[in-house]
């Protein structure tokens, strides 16, 4: 699994329907300025907006493109476990590379019915998988105590992009293919420097691609980067709304992202 990941918009058209197309001209441009790895249905993507049958449209749509030389990351969550082993099923033969988990919003699981919801969906592929911790968009946060129960029973978990505190992972241990990704690129510097992570899930590589790569590679290499200028860029990307920001980034250069999703206006 890559150490960069830049998660790009669901294009959608001006009546909130969805425009698979939109996704050729977004994935053309990440890869012509150096991006290797996308993820696809996660926050940045509306994942929540979308039904589950939306979800199997993109899925297939990807699958008819292909996409080569560059990875792709799916995201699955939902409420309803078998909602989200549908999407697995549909993507153990898809052309995704890796599945990213995320937990199911709002219901606030506890630690034993999350790490249930995970092995459930892993008995349903053998993809690799990187999980998702985003309590401030759950409500749940997965402990290092359950992390590391999942990891010790599944080799094929590869990842984990974690919003919460990087800092509790310090102390742990954790397998070398194994990557934890700050999820977004707010103190991106200081991750990397306090080692709090090894990776990067970026919302900010939409705007600013060649920037983001650049200073993560430098980081990779302990390198010395200018974190104020980087922190400048990423206040631009996030002020107000992110995802609108995105959309309209791209559709000033001519790449139809369309609208977000209401209340997202």
């Amino acid at each position: 699994m890559k150490k960069l990941n830049v998660a790009i918009p669901t294009p959608f058209r001006e009546d909130e329907s969805l425009n698979v197309a939109g996704f050729e001209s977004i994935v053309a441009y990440q890869k012509q300025n150096g991006i290797e790895s996308l993820l696809i249905s996660g926050s940045t993507g509306e994942q929540h907006s979308m039904s589950i049958e939306e979800r199997l449209q993109i899925i297939e749509y990807f699958n008819e493109q292909r996409f080569p030389d560059i990875e792709l990351i799916f995201g699955v969550s939902a409420i309803r476990t078998r909602d989200a082993v549908r999407l697995v099923r549909a993507l153990e033969t898809s052309v995704m590379d890796v599945i990213m988990i995320g937990f199911p919003p709002y219901i606030r699981p506890t630690q034993q019915q999350a790490v249930g919801y995970v092995e459930e969906l892993l008995s349903h592929t053998s993809k690799k998988v990187a999980l998702y911790n985003n309590p401030g968009r759950t409500g749940f946060d997965l402990t290092p105590e359950s992390l590391h129960t999942l990891l010790s029973k599944y080799p094929n978990i590869v990842g984990y992009k974690e919003t919460g505190d990087l800092q509790r992972h310090m102390e742990r241990t954790y397998p070398d293919y194994f990557i934890r990704f700050a999820a977004g690129d707010v103190n991106l510097v200081d991750n990397f420097v306090t080692g709090a992570t090894g990776g990067l899930s970026s919302v900010a590589g939409n705007i600013y691609p060649q920037e983001i790569r650049q200073a993560v590679e430098q980081l990779l290499h302990n390198e010395q980067v200018d974190s104020e200028h980087i922190e400048t860029l990423v206040s631009r990307v996030i002020s107000g709304h992110a995802i609108m920001n995105i959309k309209q980034h791209y559709n000033r250069l001519g790449i139809d992202a369309g609208c977000c999703r209401a209340p997202i206006m």
